[in-house]
């Protein structure tokens, strides 16, 4: 997703919600963080960013529902399976969810607030490599190798003549909880929350916490 396109969506959310629309029915929040991946996605990735934007509907002062999109670095490392004049990838998870959140915007009357939150939808891991890497025939298959997306024959080589794929999409779910502090009586409240996503990717399954800071409005 472009640069652009990001400050659009947030420049629409903040001119739908101004500090004249305290009684608004919308949801919205934008932020980043990092992402620390779970085996066993941990076990062929590291650390890296992450970016959430998210818009919806609250159901009452303590209800909500939105939809959110996420994106995830999941950098690897392509010397394991190619050691020699090894290639350059990478690794992105994108996804599109729907998620239930139940909040406490103000803990005994202060700027404080807690909420849990939890949903599920689509996710999308997408794999480049700089170049058209064919795996030598007799290679035995590793489990990294089912990682990046090459298939394996029924002796336990990867086939040759082969190359990774480019993506799969996945059914997942995610589930975790957030904290905010409130900055006016607008609506607007700082937040960071840490949420468990397990996607059902074939293969190997993509698992990863994202830890997110950013600005939600109700």
């Amino acid at each position: 997703m472009s640069r652009g396109i990001l400050i659009s969506l947030f420049v629409l959310g903040v001119g739908c919600v101004s500090p004249g629309h305290s009684q608004s029915r919308l949801a919205m929040n934008v932020g980043g963080g990092v992402s620390t991946p779970l085996n066993p996605t941990g076990a062929y990735t590291g650390v890296s960013g992450n970016f959430n934007f998210g818009a919806g509907y609250n159901i009452d002062r303590k209800n909500s529902i939105t939809g959110e999109f996420m994106w995830s670095g999941l950098p690897t490392d392509l010397v394991t399976i190619h050691p020699i004049d090894s290639p350059t990838g990478k690794i992105n998870l994108y996804s599109l969810t729907v998620n239930y959140r139940h909040h406490i915007d103000s803990i005994k009357g202060s700027v404080f607030g807690v909420y849990a939150i939890g949903g599920g939808g689509w996710y999308y891991r997408y794999s480049s490599i700089d170049k058209n890497l064919t795996v030598p025939s007799a290679t035995p298959c590793y489990p990294i190798y089912g990682w990046w997306g090459y298939t394996c024959d029924p002796n336990g080589y990867v086939y040759s003549q082969t190359v990774a794929y480019k993506g799969r999409s996945a059914g997942g779910l995610n589930g975790g909880v957030g904290f905010t502090i409130r900055l006016s009586d607008s609506g607007w409240m700082f937040y960071t929350e840490a949420r468990y996503h397990y996607a059902f990717t074939q293969g190997i399954p993509t698992t990863l916490i994202p830890v997110t800071m950013g600005i939600r409005y109700h």
